[in-house]
């Protein structure tokens, strides 16, 4: 290679990247070195002999000069799909030059040109990206040994494409985002071409020295638009397509930054390699003239999905009228693309289990809500902390799989990557069967397996039949005999996919090598094959084990939790409980002998120790599922004895409202893995034209089946009869050594709601400060369009340096803060006041900055979400709580300041005198406010609050104090604990969530259940028409009152049966007591008439004068002493007895009066305490406690009279079924009258006995 001093010694050195590109020409001109066309035009700025239309577009020509002049060494360089880009959109522009009017900004010429396929290229950059990346990193890593200082950035780049690949996203703005990244980083590879890394340039620098700084930034930049582009990913499609313009700001910034850094990396590498400065200029304006194009086109880059979604989005008014319209994001929250429409089609409508994070559709309107008016800002500062501990964790899993290349001792060494497809195996047992076969580059999965086992079969069989002189040797050790047992056809479809990963139906030759050198250390390949054929099955088995009981101790401890907790704690089972089980349940479990599973002990304990590590270094909180690690059953197993710990905190210590749903939230991401994993099993089968169904009733031992099929097996009619574990929490069995301040990621809640306030006086360190910032301060913040904030009030302290400030006091929600500042001098002699304020939650931190008036009683200023960018106001006072709520808005201050002093003097007075003579009206004033905040919190709990909600809750919290605001969200707090939430239950006559008594219909529904709220209008109401309904729902069928949340797929099959048994036990008390109460009354009339003179009968035994026996009708003998048949013995077994017995009061358990339908029967309280509850003390109290058994939680069934055109039926029933219901109704009462006259039978024969 010529010497750099050599080729340049006399080139001028490069401009830098900040230098005008005219003033480079300039600089080259006046150079040793002969000028150039383009050097000597650029010396002539002025162009006075230059006609006017050419002066008018020369700015164009310029700015796309250095792409037409490029030479093919810049072009290698140079991404080749971006410059024939650039070719076709200066050919645009300059088939326009002939008119003034086309000399335009680039970027006015560029969106036109995209708009007509003209950056296609672009497109199939960002397509074609993953495929260019490997060889990328592969020779970074190359130049990294020659020149380490670069490796911080590679190994950046390393990661975030890791994470990328993982994640496996399909936004296009993303992918555009790290084409500019992986060319920046291409910049890098110049360093090939210096091969001593102290090489020193002309001006005494070694390249180390130039480029340590910057490489160092790069590093940071890659991780900041990662954790950018990390956030974006997680965001919802409606998000993305509302919050667009936001986010494209943002996420354009990378662009621009990353052509800075490539732009500052090819300026100090040509004073290295011997580029001249032409050339170096010539690059630095491709690079300009490229951004331009990608941040013209960027905002257009929208997948099919987005242009369809933005569609409806404008079709109802604009993203700003939609995020203030509940009903439209309901509507769009339900928005299916076609592409998904036609995925539906194609598979019939079976998706599977849905993904938790809603990315096509669908989600919590909450949740949707909260991304929407959460700015991007504070959404990417939330994030930071979770991406770097994944950063961490994916960065520690790239170092340990470069030191855990495992050499195993017999694998082959590969001579040549040309040699036949049997040379490229490195196992030799492999190699030697793939060679015999005569295979290509890929066998079909049941020939490989079958081979490979008669292989194994062949060694033992030829070690036995060898003579001890023979000195045969064999590829199977005896220590390894044990596995062949387990590679047999039996074992045929575990080992295929072990190897088949991608289930092709196929095995390659990278997949051979694959499995081979992934086995531990030590093994054997027929010890690794024995534990896919059988230990994994083991080993899935006793984690699949462990989860369903831990799952069971977590619902078994439920009862203990502490009522602050308890909605934490359903939310969180009732996120995860149902998918899990959905894989406990459908995996089909083997049991072994000990002695095997210990053959695989090392392994699997080695494995879950890695595990364990991984999610240690993420503080259990995985995010995404590109953090998502291997072997299910176990990693589920570590994330839900880490939440059961949890939940025995829960019994007796407050924890934070985050601290739960975090945790769910890790597992459905795990559980997307699963779902990911599924769906791309399914749409292989119906490739291969299989049937999904019968293919994931074998493979991965079924785990895959209940899944495939996931709302049919949840269907309410399979639900009636399934039961699930059940155990008994006992505390002395578990673990007491756990440390909590390892188990938390958020501080606990104070266990007292409103604890007293503790007066605020001045420290020591507060004499030696300024007088004019400390004390208590009251204020309020204004965010986006003019919202106030509840009331901030705390007191600022001097700290040990009088020239900085701290806080700390609580939020109106409860969240605690601290808050530190400084004030500083500026060079006109006014002071400014810095504050910073952060929650010991996960909350993004706020900057303000003030400046303090001259009265020294109001504190203004700007505050916002970055240090840099604070687009927002806020104001503090001194002045009492009680007088600030009566200023005006600061937006009224702005418009007629002299207007609103007045109207703050009057307000603040008026009020005054009204709070001392305590005036009704402002009791009044004070309670209604209370009750419409209180209204207004509740229905954000539920995510139904709309943009005239939050207007209107501004209004309500710049008229209440602080003190005030807490309270209702105190008020709110301790609603939730004494009337509970139904998750995800709404009633389905009103629609609205279900809050206290939810009453279920049992008899209705075979999909979902009828579900109502416990007004009469709801209870009473007809229900016709639900998809799956298959007669009208009517008021008299039977239901059953559930008073206590449940969780409602694992609990409603033993609530429907429990009230079914209660309501028979119910019904059968009922009519034995009113059948003795009829006894009681026939007998009463009987023995009336045998007193009376027989002057209704003959002295001779009959009005018809008759002798012996008479025959009724049905030809049945009856008694001439009583007129009565004889007794039939089957329903008369002690007459005496009957007789004797008393009519059982049956009585209510509350105000003890006699029980009569319509009642209620407790299905929870033992059979023989007869737990009655008539209709009105249940209406008056809604649930109480009573006696030994008896709770206020417990079900109820109702007990109704069953009329006779309810039993008929409707006029749309058939015949048949009426007249069988008028035939069930006839024999039960024959069956009365029957009783009846056998003991009126049995009475007369004791009177003539």
């Amino acid at each position: 290679m010529p010497s750099f001093f050599g080729k340049n010694l006399k080139t001028p050195n490069p401009v830098p990247p900040s230098v005008d590109a005219d003033t480079a020409a300039a600089a080259a001109s006046s150079s040793a070195a002969p000028k150039t066309e383009a050097s000597a035009s650029a010396a002539k700025p002025d162009g006075k002999d230059e006609n006017v239309e050419v002066a008018a577009i020369d700015p164009i020509n310029g700015a796309f000069q250095a792409v037409q002049g490029a030479e093919p060494s810049v072009q290698k360089y140079a991404s080749s799909r971006l410059r024939k880009t650039l070719d076709k959109t200066g050919d645009v522009i300059g088939s326009v030059q002939g008119s003034n009017d086309t000399a335009t900004s680039v970027v006015d010429l560029v969106k036109p040109a995209y708009d007509s396929d003209l950056m296609q290229p672009v497109k199939d950059g960002i397509n074609k990206l993953g495929d260019s990346l490997p060889g990328l990193l592969k020779a970074l890593n190359e130049v990294a040994q020659i020149h380490p200082f670069i490796a911080i950035a590679v190994g950046a780049f390393r990661v975030v494409v890791e994470l990328d690949v993982k994640r496996r996203d399909n936004d296009k703005k993303i992918g555009l985002l790290f084409v500019e990244m992986r060319d920046m980083m291409e910049a890098l590879l110049q360093l090939r071409g210096i091969t001593d890394p102290e090489s020193v340039g002309p001006d005494g620098q070694t390249i180390k020295a130039r480029m340590q700084e910057l490489v160092k930034q790069t590093a940071e930049d890659i991780k900041a638009c990662a954790n950018e582009c990390d956030t974006y990913a997680k965001k919802k499609l409606l998000v993305k397509v509302i919050a667009s313009s936001s986010w494209d700001e943002r996420l354009k910034t990378f662009i621009d930054l990353f052509a800075n850094r490539r732009k500052a990396f090819t300026f100090a590498l040509s004073i290295h390699v011997g580029v001249g400065v032409d050339d170096a200029n010539r690059r630095l304006k491709e690079i300009d003239a490229k951004v331009d194009v990608l941040l013209a086109i960027f905002p257009r880059i929208l997948s099919p999905e987005q242009q369809e979604l933005a569609a409806l989005v404008e079709k109802k008014g604009g993203p700003r009228v939609v995020m203030g319209d509940n009903d439209a994001l309901v509507e769009l929250l339900k928005f299916r693309p076609a592409v998904a429409l036609d995925q539906d089609k194609r598979s019939g409508g079976r998706e599977g289990a849905e993904s938790h994070n809603g990315h096509l559709g669908g989600g919590d309107l909450a949740a949707v809500k909260q991304e929407l008016f959460d700015s991007p800002e504070s959404a990417v500062k939330k994030n930071l902390e979770a991406f770097e501990r994944k950063f961490d964790l994916q960065h520690k899993a790239l170092m340990d799989n470069f030191g855990a290349v495992v050499s195993h001792e017999g694998d082959r060494v590969i001579q040549a990557v040309t040699a036949g497809p049997h040379d490229r195996i490195i196992d030799p047992d492999i190699h030697e069967i793939w060679k015999d076969m005569r295979w290509p580059g890929h066998v079909k999965a049941r020939h490989f397996v079958l081979a490979l086992r008669d292989y194994y079969r062949q060694q033992v069989r030829r070690k036995r039949e060898a003579s001890p002189v023979d000195n045969v040797k064999s590829r199977l050790a005896d220590g390894d005999e044990w596995a062949l047992e387990w590679i047999n056809i039996n074992r045929l479809q575990a080992i295929v996919e072990a190897f088949d990963d991608d289930a092709s139906g196929f095995i390659t030759v990278e997949e051979v090598n694959y499995f081979t050198t992934s086995r531990p250390k030590g093994w054997s390949l027929p010890h690794w094959l024995a534990y896919w054929a059988i230990g994994w099955q083991m080993t899935t088995t006793k984690y699949r084990d462990m989860v369903v009981n831990i799952c069971a101790k977590m619902f078994a401890i439920r009862p203990h939790i502490h009522p602050a907790n308890r909605h934490a704690v359903d939310k969180y089972l009732q996120s995860v409980w149902q998918k899990i089980t959905t894989l406990t349940l459908s995996f089909v479990n083997t049991n072994q002998p000990d002695s095997l599973q210990d053959r695989f002990k090392s392994y699997v304990e080695a494995e879950e120790n890695r595990l364990r590590e991984g999610l240690e270094t993420v503080r259990y909180d995985i995010d995404a599922m590109d953090t998502l690690l291997l072997h299910l059953f176990p990693l589920l197993w570590l994330l839900l004895r880490r939440d059961f710990e949890i939940f025995r905190l829960c019994r007796h210590t407050l924890i934070h409202k985050d601290e739960l749903w975090d945790s769910a939230d890790t597992i459905l991401w795990v559980l997307d893995a699963v779902s990911e994993r599924h769906n791309d099993l399914d749409a292989l089968f119906k490739q291969q034209k299989l049937d999904p169904g019968s293919q994931f009733r074998s493979f991965a031992c079924e785990l895959y089946d209940y899944w495939h099929d996931f709302d049919r097996f949840w269907m309410l009619e399979n639900q009636r009869g399934r039961d699930f574990a059940e155990v008994e929490y006992d505390d002395a069995k578990e673990d007491h050594t756990v440390d909590v301040s390892k188990l938390l990621n958020y501080p606990s809640a104070a266990d007292d709601l409103y604890p007293a306030r503790v007066e605020d006086s001045a420290t020591h360190n507060d004499a030696a400060a300024d007088e004019g910032v400390r004390l208590v301060w009251n204020g309020i913040q204004i965010s986006e369009d003019d919202i106030v904030s509840p009331m901030i009030t705390f007191y600022l302290h001097a700290s040990v340096d009088p020239r900085t400030y701290g806080a700390s006091s609580v939020g109106a929600n409860g969240t605690d803060y601290n808050i530190l500042g400084e004030y500083t001098t500026n060079d006109d002699g006014t002071t400014e006041y810095s504050f910073t304020q952060t929650y010991v939650a996960r909350i993004p931190k706020t900057y303000w900055t003030a400046t303090l008036e001259d009265d020294a009683q109001t504190l203004s200023g700007r505050w916002g979400y970055d240090k840099d960018d604070q687009p927002w106001t806020f104001v503090f006072k001194r002045v009492s709580p009680e007088v600030l709520v009566d200023r005006p808005h600061p937006k009224e201050f702005a418009e007629n300041r002299i207007k609103a002093l007045w109207k703050y003097a009057l307000t603040a007075v008026r009020n005054q005198v009204r709070r001392r003579l305590f005036s009704w009206a402002y009791l009044a004033e004070r309670r209604d406010r209370r009750k419409e905040y209180l209204e207004l919190l509740l229905k954000e709990s539920d995510g139904q609050l709309t943009r005239e909600d939050t207007e209107r809750a501004s209004a309500l919290a710049q008229r209440s104090t602080f003190d005030e605001v807490r309270c209702f969200y105190i008020r709110q707090e301790y609603r939730q604990r004494a009337v509970p939430p139904h998750f995800g239950i709404t009633c389905d006559s009103c629609r609205e969530p279900i809050y206290g008594t939810r009453v279920v219909c049992m008899e209705c529904g075979l999909r979902f259940t009828f579900d109502f709220c416990d007004k009469p209008a709801c209870v009473g109401c007809t229900i016709e028409s639900r998809d799956d309904l298959s007669s009208p729902h009517v008021p008299t069928h039977d239901f059953v009152k559930v008073r206590a949340p449940i969780l409602h797929h694992r609990e409603i099959g033993r609530v429907l049966r429990d009230a079914k048994a209660g309501l028979e036990r119910a019904k059968g008390l009922l009519d034995e007591m009113e059948f003795r109460r009829r006894a009681r009354e026939f007998l009463k009339i009987f023995e009336e008439g045998q007193g009376g003179d027989g002057e209704k009968t003959g002295e001779d035994g009959g009005e018809n004068g008759g002798d012996g026996d008479d025959e009724d009708e049905e030809g049945t003998a009856t008694s001439p002493e009583t007129g009565f048949a004889p007794a039939r013995p089957e329903l008369v077994e002690s007459p005496k007895a009957e007789l004797d017995d008393e009519v059982p009061a049956l009585a209510c358990l509350r105000c003890k009066s006699v029980i009569s339908r319509p009642c209620l029967y407790c299905v929870d309280c033992p059979e023989d305490s007869a737990p009655f509850i008539c209709w009105d003390c249940d209406e008056r109290e809604a649930g109480f406690d009573q006696g030994e058994h008896h709770l206020a939680t417990h079900n109820l069934v109702r007990c109704m009279e069953v009329l006779e055109e309810e039993v008929l039926g409707s006029g749309e029933d058939t015949t048949e079924k009426r007249l069988g219901a008028l035939e069930e109704q006839m024999v039960g009462l024959r069956d009365q009258m029957a009783k009846i006259e056998a003991l009126l039978h049995a009475l007369a024969n004791a009177r003539t006995g």
